[in-house]
């Protein structure tokens, strides 16, 4: 079943990124992988990702588990469900991926960039919204959000999020223009890329800095959507 999901997957490997890289590091359930779609369950995150192109048969396989945060990635299967169930949040993003092997290495840096303790999960909940704080704090815990300091004062920080993706990027508000938004990505990029891992992320569509950003660094962008229902 695994080789039958990445071939589907691989055909448009920037579009479906998200669901191989889970699949590649072992940390996905494949409830189902056919030549019309491939359905799993990333096992970090808890999250139930799926892409077919049978709607009938999406909508059979959503309809055969509990509802729970899911990622689409064709627009009727998240209207669908979101019909079918009152979540409370979605997100509608572009899928970013570094494809190339070699590190970024910046002109200039003037951050420390360090992994953060949980003493640092408020201050990381106060500045970034999408997630809840236990969500924080265990990324907190498994070392996977970093902050870029100037001397002992927290400039800003990145992380990456439980399914494998780039994310929780932010700068504050006092130290913005400054360049530190691309210190903090290209640092996180490096990271995974030492690791053997493929640095990727999801980007909403509104979001025209980060888009600006991710191209700066060398990300290739998904023209399709991806839509997730929290």
């Amino acid at each position: 079943m695994l080789n039958t999901a990445l071939e589907y997957l691989n055909k448009t490997p920037l579009f479906h990124m998200d669901m191989i890289v889970p699949i590649m590091r072992g940390t996905a359930d494949i409830i189902y992988a056919s030549s019309d779609g491939v359905f799993l369950k990333e096992l970090e995150s808890g999250a139930f990702k799926l892409s077919v192109s049978c709607l009938s048969k999406g909508k059979e396989l959503i309809d055969s588990v509990e509802q729970e945060e899911f990622c689409f990635h064709q627009k009727p299967l998240f209207e669908y469900m979101k019909q079918k169930y009152d979540y409370s949040e979605c997100l509608i993003c572009f899928q970013a991926v570094y494809n190339k092997k070699e590190c970024i290495r910046l002109n200039t840096s003037r951050l420390s960039i360090r992994q953060l303790t949980v003493n640092y999960a408020d201050i990381v909940y106060e500045n970034y919204h999408y997630v809840d704080y236990d969500y924080i704090v265990k990324r907190l815990k498994n070392g996977a959000i970093y902050g870029g300091f100037l001397g002992d004062e927290l400039c800003g920080f990145i992380g990456i999020h439980a399914e494998g993706s780039m994310g929780m990027l932010e700068v504050f508000q006092k130290h913005r223009q400054k360049g530190f938004a691309v210190e903090l990505e290209a640092y996180m990029l490096n990271e995974i890329l030492k690791n053997g891992q493929i640095p990727f992320g999801q980007i909403a569509v509104d979001n025209e800095p980060s888009i600006k950003l991710h191209k700066k660094l060398g990300f290739d962008i998904s023209t399709d959507e991806i839509y997730w229902l929290f």
